[in-house]
This record gives structure tokens, sequence and C-alpha cells, in this order.
């Protein structure tokens, strides 16, 4: 469901790392849950007790998990399967805290990069609802046909104005923050929109490089367990976050199923750089596959970082195109509202 509540990336990252360090320091994995649901928001509390009530019960961990149906990301859920299984479940976790890490990092230099262009665009809205309020304070005759003066135009004045123009833009920016979190949780419809944002040129080049970083991150992650590839795939694609790339899961583990080197089965998807792909092959052949995910991993967050000053510039651009168009706006609204008192009086 839509308002199913999911656990914060900042929140996961730092479950992680205690649990990494709880389970390494060899506490029951019963009372390392117990103790994380007296932490964070009262929805983690909530499904956190869930899980260490199953644990009391004698269930596994992954079994637990389940009981929280899509609070955690599946990426967690399947890793924390895969690291009980394998006997290495603090590195796991240790692992996870570090990838999720990482992706909270990217998030942070695009916001902060936004951050000043934003900052403009709210003072300019200020400023709108400012002359709103100040063309209630003129007289009543003050407009070309004597009536009240509207300078900008848009029938709202005084403090009535003030208080439908404030909340116009509460409206849009809670459909604007309900639209952020459609993508982010990847509602059906929004795949389109993932899409079409991969043509737009520069911008898209940008989107899919941060996709392939957080695949090869997550690739290599999958690959330093025993994990069955016809697994671990689908969910290194499905930790790009695009669907551009999730989609090609359910096809690439039926190729490695038919007997396909993993190269091959990347290469049929038809969606991956010639670059990464022949690292890959030049892996397989050698036997190091995971050390060379590592390299490529190391890479692609090198040029993760590049993206994220495209993305947040082309963002930038935007926000002083709106704040450019409303100045302008202004302008000729104040200029025409000039002109025609003028041609009244005379």
């Amino acid at each position: 469901m839509f308002f199913s509540p999911r656990i914060r990336l900042k929140s996961l990252a730092q479950l992680c790392y205690r649990l990494a360090t709880a389970t390494g320091a060899g506490i029951e994995d019963r009372k390392v849950w117990r103790a994380e649901a007296a932490r964070g928001s009262r929805s983690q509390q909530r499904k956190i007790s869930c899980v260490a009530d199953e644990l009391a019960k004698g269930q596994s961990i992954p079994d637990a998990l389940r009981t929280t149906g899509k609070f955690f990301p599946p990426l967690f859920r399947q890793m924390v399967e895969v690291g009980e299984i394998g006997g290495r479940l603090d590195r796991t976790y240790g692992r996870l805290a570090t990838h999720y890490e990482r992706t909270l990092k990217v998030r942070r230099d695009f916001m902060g990069r936004l951050a000043w262009p934003l900052l403009q665009f709210s003072m300019a809205l200020g400023i709108v609802g400012l002359l709103i309020w100040i063309m209630g304070m003129l007289p009543a005759n003050t407009g070309p046909k004597g009536v009240q003066a509207d300078i900008l135009g848009l029938g709202l004045i005084g403090t009535r104005g003030l208080v439908i123009y404030v909340n116009i833009l509460i409206v849009l920016g809670i459909a604007l923050l309900l639209l952020m979190e459609v993508l982010r949780r990847g509602i059906g419809w929004t795949r389109s929109l993932q899409r079409m944002a991969l043509r737009i040129p520069v911008i898209g080049g940008a989107l899919k490089t941060l996709a392939l970083s957080r695949f090869t991150w997550a690739l290599q992650l999958v690959l330093d367990t025993p994990m069955d590839l016809r697994r671990a795939l689908p969910l290194a694609l499905e930790a790009t976050g695009n669907d551009y790339y999730a989609c090609e899961g359910p096809g690439v583990a039926l190729r490695i199923e038919q007997g396909q080197s993993l190269h091959a089965a990347l290469t049929a998807a038809g969606v991956f750089p010639v670059d990464l792909l022949d690292s890959i092959h030049v892996g397989e052949e050698s036997g190091r596959l995971v050390e060379t995910m590592e390299r490529q991993s190391s890479e692609y967050q090198e040029r993760a970082g590049i993206a994220i000053s495209i993305l947040a510039q082309a963002a930038g651009y935007l926000v002083w195109v709106l704040v450019a168009a409303m100045i302008i706006m202004m302008i000729f609204r104040i200029f025409s509202f000039y002109v025609g008192t003028i041609n009244s009086f005379l």
C-alpha cells in the first residue's frame, strides 16, 4: 500500500551499523533486536518489536523480517538471509551499512548543491506574497479604472489574497512531496517518467551513471556471498532504483538459469555500457569477478560525484529560470499598471 510505512534510509544505515557491532560482539539476535525496538520512530519501533517477538518464538531472522511486510527494502531482507546461512551476518550488516551510507551521501550532496537556488526561489515567492499584502493597504481607487490596484494581475489583494496565495503554495508543496514519495516507492505509473527522464540530453546520462554506481556496488556486495546468481542479479538490478534496469532482472535470471555466463546474460539485456560489460567479461575469465566489481564500483562512485554535479546544476538552472520568469512577469505587470494609471489620469 502507498501509505504503508517504510524505514528511512538514514535510520536503516544506523540500524545496520548497530546490528553489525552487536552481532560481531556475539550478542544473541533476540537481545539485539529487542534493544533496537526502543529506538527510532514509532513505526520503526513497532516493526522491530514484531521482529523481536518472532525471534523470541524461535523464528529465524529472515522469517521474522517477513512479518514486517515491505518496511525493510528487498536487498536488506535477502542479504540478511544469505548472511545467516553463510554464518557471516555481522559482516553482511556492515556491508549493508556502508551501502546505505553511500546512497545517503549521494542524496545529501545533491540537496546541498541545490540549497542556494531553492533559497532564491523561496525568496521570490515571499516577495510576491509581500506585494499581495501591500496592495491591500493601498486606497480602493488606485487602479487604472478607479478600482483596487492589482499590480500582479492575480486577483489576490490584501490579507485575504495573501491567505489564498499561501494556501495555494501549501497545496502545491504537498503535491510535490507526494510526487517525490511516489517516485521513491516506484509506483507503477512513475516508471514511464523514469524512462522519459533518461532520454533527456545530459540529464539522462547522469541518471544512468547514478543507477550504474548503485548496481556495481550492489553486485559486488551480492557476489561476495554464496547467493545464487539467479537471486543475486535481480536484487542488484533492483538496487539501481530505476525501472530501466530493474525490469531486466527476470530476463537476466532466466538467461543465467539457461546456462549463460554473467557477461552474456547482461549483454543480452542491451542496457549496460560496453566498458562495464568488458570488465565483467575479464573478471569472469580470470576468476576474479568480485575484485573486478569492487574496482568498477569505486570508479562509478567517482563518476556518480560528477553526475550529481550535473543534475544539481541542471536543477539549479531550472530554478533560476523560474525565478527569472517571475521577476520578468512582475516587471511587465508593474509597468503595465503604471502605464494604465497614467492613461486613466490623462
